[in-house]
């Protein structure tokens, strides 16, 4: 059997084909994984970590469907899988070519937001290809996607989960609390963490100070360490200011910054994501917008403080923001149940901080109840069940 995959970023070898690597591997009736991607010219720099199994072809120009249809006769993939359903531009000419060879395809929807992206894709009338299978997260993707895309049948939607968030349930290979605050350069684990994960769609200098100032006044117990994670592609220059908090400021872990390709200035290892995995476990509480992270910390049992406000006399910027717009979206699949709390003023923000620092299991039910309903499968067995699923396509 040879799977092929297509890889264009290093965000997308995260998603899929890295969870999914030790089940590829240890599979005998897999005879050959191909990886089309733009990175393929760079195999050992960017794919160090893959053994021979796996193949490494690069993309032919974007709009030459002929080529891509040369290389598939060349490999003969018996499925070819994407992330995407061009979404990822290099995902469409893979997908148009695979369907004109009439090859098996599936596309695994890589994030629990990405149906929303594709109707989005599709109003604006770009390209876009559907694969003859998909795999989602949960039931809310598959009705929503069963809504914007006609020609798709119930049964071609498989409801599985997201393979890399199995990580959170490898207790064995979890960074101590210890060994995290020695990453981050903090020295006392009696205090608590307070993770600010930051967006490059709108400022949290505003929310950090109120949490400083919080701490400063005593009303906020046990002078907790402040950490704020910059998405990996985003702009450090955009959140230094932070750090006039007492705050540590990094990049979340992955980036590449000697990469010898854009599209892969991201590419975390197994190691980075088990110890990224350790920031949602062992932090005491996690306050942001409104991104995924929020969804990794309730994984982990660890209180989340979604902020539905913004800076003061900044209504206009905020009410126009991707931010503001989320929480009408998918992000109500969040916070529709309580399982965060959300606040709406500073008060609020250090109200809620206190709160949930001096009892985190408050809501403890309800951060259960949506991580079963956003994930589908809660046991760390979703990167063998999607494996087994494309097998059974095959």
């Amino acid at each position: 059997m040879k799977l092929l995959f297509s890889v264009p970023t290093g965000y997308h070898l995260r998603e899929l084909l890295m969870p999914l690597k030790e089940h590829l591997e240890a599979d005998s009736a897999i005879e050959q994984v191909i990886v089309m991607t733009p990175g393929a010219r760079y195999r050992t720099e960017i794919f160090a970590l893959y053994p021979e199994k796996f193949v490494f072809i690069e993309n032919p120009a974007i709009e030459n469907i002929e080529a891509h249809k040369t290389l598939l006769q060349e490999h003969h993939p018996d499925i070819v899988i994407t992330d995407t359903v061009g979404i990822d531009f290099l995902d469409y000419p893979v997908l148009k070519a695979a369907q004109e060879l009439r090859l098996k395809t599936l596309t695994f929807i890589a994030s629990w937001d990405n149906v929303w992206k594709i109707n989005r894709h599709m109003q604006a009338g770009k390209n876009v290809a559907f694969a003859d299978s998909f795999i989602v997260w949960n039931e809310m993707m598959k009705e929503h996607l069963l809504s914007i895309v006609s020609p798709v049948l119930g049964e071609q939607v498989a409801v599985i989960g997201a393979p890399r968030l199995d990580y959170f349930w490898h207790e064995d290979r979890i960074p101590t609390k210890q060994a995290l605050y020695e990453y981050l350069g903090l020295t006392d684990t009696s205090r608590p963490l307070i993770h600010f994960s930051t967006t490059e769609l709108y400022p949290m200098g505003y929310l950090v100070k109120a949490i400083r100032e919080g701490i400063t006044k005593g009303e906020i117990p046990r002078n907790p360490y402040l950490y704020a994670s910059v998405h990996p592609g985003g702009n450090m220059d955009n959140h230094k200011d932070l750090k006039q908090y007492d705050v540590t400021v990094r990049y979340s872990f992955g980036r590449r910054d000697n990469a010898p390709m854009k599209e892969f200035a991201y590419n975390i290892t197994p190691d980075e994501q088990y110890m990224l995995t350790a920031v949602f476990k062992h932090a005491d509480l996690l306050i942001n917008h409104s991104s995924s992270t929020a969804l990794e910390s309730l994984i982990a049992k660890t209180p989340v403080i979604n902020v539905k406000y913004g800076q003061p006399l900044d209504w206009w910027r905020w009410y126009r923001s991707s931010v503001y717009s989320d929480f009408k979206e998918h992000y109500l699949d969040i916070v529709k149940y309580n399982a965060t709390r959300v606040v709406h003023n500073n008060k609020q923000l250090v109200s809620a901080t206190k709160e949930l620092l001096e009892n985190p299991v408050i809501d403890e039910g309800a951060r259960a109840k949506t991580v079963q309903r956003m994930i589908s499968t809660v046991d760390g067995t979703t990167g063998q069940r999607v494996l087994n699923r494309i097998k059974q396509l095959v």
